[in-house]
């Protein structure tokens, strides 16, 4: 912004004739946007100080790598990420600490721009092959645990775990279950949390008899107490749509990804948009890529933020085969419409692009954990920024210490100008013992 020394702004407005209520204050480098800033943007521009700017928050430079204080060979540390400000969640999958493949959980904390371990997560009645970490997903001082291999309710019926935060104290507050769960469910392959409110994917439930056709729990909580509101099932399941493998909630609206479901070809994809009002919940739409062809997998990734939901299609060849896309969705009312199709600008075979989406207050991350630029599926990611209903790609992100087989970007999630990368198969801690790393703007 341009303007003489002496210029007056005034910020506010008059309360009554003669009596006006405006900032009387200096300005140094004001910005004026385009938009309405989100709550967490506005909390990281506070949080900042005198750091902080009035900008677009675009995750770019890379500001740490995290591994486990207890890193091993195969935990596959960083097969599932969730951020929520200062604070992010990394699932370890394969860790071994009750039994193979028992599963674990880390949070690691923020200060200034330092992240340290604060807890290992691990459920109370802890098994082998329980997969816990498969899925997590954090909202303030919750976060949720996805264990898709727990036997509560028969083999690899499933289950998903809370934990909620009392200073730097973690307890396990709940673990849900499903209440028609049966054997071969995988409740909990996919989680997703806003405040108050668990939504949890069911990848392999049987509905009315027919095999594989998926679902998806809502959960909510009253005090302490957890309780199941709803169980989701797509208006037009049929077998093996994988309806729940993704899932996202934000407010009142939920979003499932179905990628097996064969709308104009097999594996074609597709993702379902559900509503609440009081607590039921009803589908509002069902989307669908314009461009859909068979084996495309839209529907595998899903994330959704305010009115925008995006949906990754990592089997799709515009860029080569397999070479992946992603697909932003906007609301008007009850409408949806696709916007934009969002795809890498060196896009190649294989590279999977939209293997794992998220999306925040107008920036999405997209991995490609199949890129090869640090070696043979040594993984990236890519930043897209929205202006209008235009989006471009703002930035690359690669790991600084890049190796074949890290498989970088198997797993994203972004919060407020800061992105957070699964690898899992980095070998700092032995052989796929995994990492994460945050970039930042």
């Amino acid at each position: 912004m341009n303007a003489a020394p002496d210029t007056q702004f005034r910020l506010g407005s008059s309360f009554g004739p003669g009596h006006p209520f405006y900032f009387t204050g200096t300005l140094d480098e004001p910005t004026v946007f385009p938009r309405a800033l989100s709550a967490a943007e506005v909390s990281a521009i506070y949080t900042a100080g005198a750091n902080g700017k009035c900008a677009p928050s675009v995750p770019g430079a890379q500001q740490a790598k995290l591994t486990a204080a207890d890193p091993a060979p195969d935990d596959w540390f960083g097969r599932s990420v969730a951020i929520d400000g200062q604070t992010a969640v990394v699932g370890s999958v394969g860790d071994d600490n009750v039994g193979t493949d028992s599963g674990s959980a880390y949070v690691f904390t923020r200060s200034g721009a330092t992240w340290t371990q604060e807890a290992k997560l691990t459920a109370s009645d802890a098994a082998g092959s329980d997969n816990f970490g498969f899925s997590v997903a954090v909202s303030g001082d919750t976060a949720v645990v996805g264990a898709f291999g727990d036997d509560d309710r028969g083999l690899n019926s499933g289950s998903a775990y809370v934990f909620t935060r009392t200073g730097t104290t973690w307890t396990q507050q709940a673990k849900l279950t499903a209440s028609d769960g049966a054997q071969f469910d995988n409740f909990g392959r996919a989680v997703a949390i806003d405040g108050d409110s668990v939504l949890v994917g069911v990848l392999f439930d049987d509905n009315g008899g027919i095999s594989n056709t998926g679902s998806a729990y809502v959960f909510t909580r009253t005090g302490t107490t957890w309780t199941q509101q709803a169980k989701l099932l797509a208006g037009d399941r049929a077998a093996g749509d994988g309806f729940g493998y993704a899932v996202a909630i934000d407010g009142d609206t939920a979003l499932m990804g179905a990628d097996l479901d064969d709308n104009v070809g097999t594996d074609s994809g597709s993702a379902y948009v559900f509503t609440r009002s009081g607590t039921t919940w009803t589908q509002q739409a069902k989307l669908t890529a314009s461009d859909a062809a068979a084996n495309d997998g839209f529907g595998y990734a899903v994330s959704y933020n305010g009115d925008t939901a995006l949906v990754g299609a990592f089997g799709d060849d515009d860029g080569g085969s397999n070479s992946g896309s992603a697909y932003v969705f906007t609301r008007t009312g009850t409408t949806w419409t696709q916007q934009a199709k969002l795809t890498a600008s060196d896009a190649a075979a294989d590279d999977q692009f939209g293997i794992a989406v998220a999306v925040s207050a107008g920036t999405a991350i997209l991995g490609a954990f199949g890129d090869d630029d640090g070696g043979s599926a040594s993984g990236s990611a890519y930043v897209f920024t929205s202006t209008g209903t235009t989006w471009t790609q703002q930035a690359k992100l690669t790991a600084s210490d890049a190796a074949a087989d890290d498989q970088f970007g198997i797993a994203v999630a972004v919060s407020a100008g800061t992105a957070i990368l699964g690898a899992f198969g980095d070998d700092d801690g032995g052989s796929a013992s995994g990492s994460a790393y945050v970039f930042a703007n």
